[in-house]
């Protein structure tokens, strides 16, 4: 699945042809959307369902997706983190090293290895419908629109609680929960102002959106995964045996599936994959790793192997195979 077919350039102008034309812009037009969020949305491309309602935060049902969580408190105290599927949690705290620039049109500059390069710039001080403090969020990623603007307090306001239809969406913001003594108190009579966008995260090894395709139910992209396998040699070859550690298993989205530590000669690994892949060593250090996944039998010393030298007690060894 390629987006390479949504351009930027045209994206900002609804009203050309080639939006019109565009099987996103379609599908949303009718929901009402504003044409900033249109614009935005049709950046992101082909990674959002048409048929289906479309919240980008949640990570359950957008596996491709992460979510950013940006606050302020008191007019400053600016924070933020990413959040992603599989547990992977990254903190962007309220210190002078994250927020040099925690200030009404201060931009603020970060890196994620799910997201890339990002950045956040409050531009409002009491801004409209958010009460007092430090307000209006714009977000910026580099491979979303090369840094195009997205304003998040416009694409929160589009998104209410209690009274949003959810099938109306695609939704990429929403404004954080204030929850007092059990009650939802709004933005706008808070100390602390938050919100929270769904953002796509970066291609195959790194790249740029249009190189990271759709998953699965399971949570993978199929097609060509990689197995990336240390083997350690025996301490004592009279008693030891090998040692195998799968570092990772990847997709081919070359999103990580998979992996176990130091687990012995012959290991039998459960992954994102519906079929186990079992890997094993021969007797002497000269032997090749053997591998199995489903119909698929190979060694370290076939074509699809990249394998190293023995160094300091272990060699490296990548493969790749259908899945």
């Amino acid at each position: 699945m390629k987006t390479s077919g949504i351009v930027a350039a045209a994206a900002l102008v609804l009203q050309s042809q080639h939006v019109d034309a565009n099987p996103i812009s379609r599908a949303l037009a009718p929901r009402g959307k504003s044409s900033i969020a249109l614009s935005i949305l049709q950046l992101i491309g082909e990674l959002i369902p048409t048929e289906s309602a479309f919240m980008g935060w949640d990570l359950d049902q957008n596996p491709n997706f992460c979510k950013i969580y940006m606050e302020t408190k008191d007019g400053g105290h600016c924070k933020a983190n990413v959040e992603c599927r599989d547990g992977y949690k990254k903190e962007l705290p309220e210190d002078d090293k994250n927020w040099k620039q925690c200030k009404v049109g201060g931009e603020n500059k970060f890196n994620d290895p799910q997201i890339g390069d990002f950045s956040i710039t409050f531009t409002e001080k009491d801004g409209a419908g958010q009460g007092e403090g430090l307000t209006t969020p714009i977000l910026k990623l580099k491979y979303v629109g090369n840094w195009k603007d997205i304003p998040v307090n416009k694409l929160a306001s589009e998104y209410n609680y209690e009274e949003t239809d959810k099938d109306d969406g695609p939704y990429l913001c929403h404004y954080g929960d204030y929850p007092v003594m059990g009650f939802h108190t709004d933005i706008s009579t808070n100390r602390r102002k938050s919100w929270i966008c769904g953002v796509p995260k970066i291609g195959k090894g790194g790249g740029g959106l249009d190189s990271n395709g759709p998953t699965n139910d399971q949570g993978y992209r199929g097609g060509e995964c990689v197995v990336h396998v240390v083997q350690y040699q025996k301490p004592d070859p009279s008693k030891d045996k090998y040692q195998i550690e799968i570092s990772s298993v990847r997709d081919e989205n070359e999103n990580k599936i998979g992996g176990v530590g130091k687990s012995g000669p012959d290991v039998t690994l459960k992954t994102k994959l519906p079929k186990t892949l079992r890997v094993w060593t021969g007797a002497v250090d000269a032997d090749p790793v053997k591998f199995h996944y489903d119909n698929q039998k190979w060694t370290s010393e076939d074509d699809n192997c990249s394998t190293g030298k023995y160094d300091s007690g272990n060699r490296d060894m990548d493969c790749t195979f259908k899945c």
